[in-house]
């Protein structure tokens, strides 16, 4: 008992002496340990000894991935992300020590931290383009090596960043690969939270049914797990879209169940949702009773509007800027059926400046809605015309045909390939109920005359109603045309803009002077490209670069100018010839130049430098790989892997470089990303690092001249249908 009593002293007097101890213990600053949850404080007790007293860096990575993936305070954990990072970037950038199972951890752990930055810059900072290029990041370290789980998470997240930006086909792409990948591994958490995910996005497209479905398979896994925030939030989507299906009965059954788990788990943001779809239903049955010409209870629009506001007051609290706005909307339509049109406005103009801070396409949408009806009871005809324009053009971004066609397209090719694993008895069942279609045939033909009678009926309403479209198309055709000789303007400029690039690039007369025999097969995806290549020759030594710029289009010419500039500059005036110099210097440039000193943003490019002296071959490369083909069989020499003005480089980073004796070689090829990150085959994957190596070396018998006509027949060949994804640009040099 005494032992017991002092053991219990000893650990209360080194529990309250960790919230004085600071950075050296804690690793990361200002650590308010006493008013840390619970949780948190036993994560810490318990793995921040064990990591003090290890002495392997990968369990020292293990323990930070712990501390980055349990902790729940959002002031901390992002803090351990970034340490996480930082390590295993250092880690990476000093492999040669490490064996080659110590490098998979390593980068598996580097690719979790990129996924966590990525999931903090969408969810805290609403940044979807900067979360995006953390998760493009992680996404390429996971498919190196072979991470299946983590890589269907991100992609999982990719999908959610273009959900949020309003690209409902390339969120519903991502989706769906991730489902694949799930189904594949047996993930089944992961699957119920990419099924929830995909039935959101179909309940934007307004097919209810369908997201209905979908969240239903999702709440079937997750009631079948121990992941109760998953469960909540399974149970409170389907509650919503069986309420917009009309079906309040049953969702008030799973309100009741999701309102009950939400408290119990202290989850404030579940709460805010609850509070919002009952907001709705009670407002929906009033409205219901108002057209019916039935009495209407005292309590039930009050009551509406006490769910909407509580709603509004917790997400104003947790910043969280879109729930703000989906409640902000409702609260104005509230108040303008109550026909309360100053209420109903200040409500859809704080709905509507949230909506575009965000950038949020459906938002704008249903704010721009309630405004343009505000404005048109004001008797604002101005106004209203402005806000009616915005609805519509926010409804055809969201709603155009090539949307439509793509995620029709997407969601065949799954449900096709689901039911070429389906048994044959389940085969022979389909085409029973197909014979009983047939029989119900007739009585459906009865039905079609019967509704083509009815609409015969409504023929001279509709006419009339065709007067006033009429008078609306005349003033869309109107802004059409305004809009088409605005995009005409804009094409001429950029086409302008992809002369001066062709110029700045070197031409055939100059890399004949350097090279006997050579290749260059630049294919940009857009008018004007990220990518470039250099050259500059001084007495016995050439130099040869090819970039990949953040980005292709506009943005990425931008860059590709910025340089070709900086190296210009480093080069022909400072005479560096070193590819390990001319990359540290050409990383400090761009940093200065774009001030990434005080901004957390990854603008840069990927390059290879090659300088070409008699025999020998020195290579330096920043994300990039040099390949020789030698003997019949493919080498490559990976560069460092950070980029030049990337967020992971830092002004004052050090690249490597390596020098080839080339005796016995026939080619060096260098490359950006675009080709193997091209998706296409049959499968719509990616065509991969591996198959591209596997190219060069079948080429690399054959003349220079041929081996370009063969990328460029297999680039095209693979795309197929998907069409080319980014800039592609292959360099051939014959030794």
């Amino acid at each position: 008992m005494k032992y017991a009593f002092v053991s219990l002293l000893a650990l209360l007097i080194s529990i309250s002496s960790l919230s004085q101890r600071g950075k050296e213990y804690f690793l990361v600053d200002s650590v308010n340990y006493d008013s840390l949850p619970a949780g948190d404080r036993a994560l810490l007790d318990s793995l921040l000894p064990v990591y003090h007293a290890a002495k392997n860096d990968t369990t020292k990575l293990k323990i930070l991935v712990s501390f980055a993936e349990g902790l729940s305070d959002e002031t901390l954990w992002p803090r351990y992300n970034d340490l996480l990072n930082k390590k295993a970037e250092q880690l990476l950038k000093n492999s040669r020590s490490l064996s080659r199972e110590e490098i998979l951890s390593v980068k598996k752990s580097y690719a979790m931290s990129l996924q966590d930055k990525g999931y903090y810059e969408q969810n805290f900072n609403a940044n979807i383009p900067v979360s995006l290029v953390y998760y493009n990041s992680c996404r390429k370290i996971q498919e190196e090596i072979g991470d299946k789980k983590g890589l269907a998470n991100t992609l999982n997240n990719i999908g959610i960043s273009h959900y949020q930006q309003g690209n409902i086909s390339k969120a519903i792409e991502y989706y769906m690969t991730s489902v694949k990948i799930q189904e594949d591994i047996k993930d089944g958490l992961g699957l119920a939270y990419t099924l929830g995910n995909l039935a959101s996005t179909y309940l934007e497209q307004g097919d209810t049914a369908k997201a209905i479905e979908y969240q239903l398979r999702s709440l079937k896994l997750r009631e079948g797990g121990g992941d109760k925030h998953g469960l909540g939030i399974s149970l409170s989507q389907l509650a919503n879209f069986l309420s917009l299906h009309h079906e309040d009965e049953k969702a008030l059954i799973y309100f009741r169940r999701s309102v009950k788990l939400w408290e119990e788990l202290g989850e404030r943001q579940g709460l805010s949702f609850c509070m919002q779809y009952l907001g709705r239903i009670y407002q929906q049955e009033g409205e219901k009773l108002k057209r019916e010409g039935k009495p209407i209870p005292d309590t039930l629009f009050p009551k509406a509007l006490e769910f909407m506001l509580k709603s509004l007051k917790i997400s104003e609290d947790l910043g969280d800027k879109r729930s703000m706005t989906i409640v902000l909307t409702m609260i104005g339509n509230h108040f303008l059926f109550e026909n309360n049109d100053l209420e109903a406005l200040k409500y859809g103009l704080r709905s509507l400046k949230i909506s575009k801070e965000i950038g949020h396409p459906v938002n704008i949408r249903s704010a721009s809605r309630l405004l343009y009806s505000v404005y048109k009871q004001q008797e604002n005809w101005e106004e209203a015309l402005h806000m009616h324009e915005l609805t519509i053009h926010m409804r055809d971004s969201i709603f155009n045909i090539d949307t439509k066609k793509s995620t029709i397209k997407k969601q065949l090719a799954y449900e096709y390939e689901k039911q070429e694993a389906i048994k044959n008895g389940e085969h022979q069942k389909e085409l029973a109920v197909a014979e009983e279609g047939k029989k119900r045939q007739r009585i459906i033909s009865y039905g079609v005359g019967l509704g083509l009678l009815m609409m015969t009926l409504f023929a001279i309403f509709i006419f009339n109603r065709l007067q006033i479209t009429r008078k609306q198309k005349l003033i869309i055709e109107e802004q059409k045309k305004t809009v088409e000789q605005k995009n005409k303007h804009i094409t001429d400029s950029i086409n302008y803009a992809k002369r001066i690039q062709d110029a700045i690039l070197p031409s055939k007369e100059e890399l004949s002077k350097c090279f006997s025999d050579y290749f260059v097969f630049f294919q940009p995806k857009d008018i004007v490209s990220g990518d470039f290549y250099w050259l500059s020759r001084h007495n016995d030594k050439t130099i040869l670069a090819v970039a990949d710029c953040t980005g292709h289009g506009v943005p990425g010419a931008f860059m590709s100018m910025i340089g070709n500039t900086l190296l210009n500059e480093i080069v022909n005036e400072q005479k560096i010839f070193q590819p390990s110099e001319i990359l540290n210097h050409l990383n400090e440039g761009i940093v200065h130049a774009l001030h990434h000193e005080s901004r957390s943003q990854d603008d840069g490019m990927d390059i290879s430098i090659c300088l070409f002296e008699e025999n020998k071959v020195t290579f330096a490369g920043a994300n990039h790989s040099l390949y020789i083909a030698e003997e019949g069989a493919l080498r490559m020499i990976s560069g460092d892997v950070f980029s030049i003005g990337g967020v992971f480089g830092g002004k004052n980073v050090s690249f490597s470089q390596h020098e080839i004796n080339m005796e016995g070689a026939t080619y060096v090829y260098l490359s950006s990303d675009g080709f193997a990150g091209q998706r296409g085959g049959e499968a719509g994957k990616l065509f991969g690092t591996k198959r591209l190596e596997e190219l060069f070396a079948s080429i690399a018998g054959v003349g220079a001249e041929e081996q370009q006509r063969i990328i460029h027949t297999k680039l095209n060949s693979w795309a197929g249908a998907y069409g080319q994804t980014d800039d592609v640009l292959v360099a051939g040099i014959k030794l």
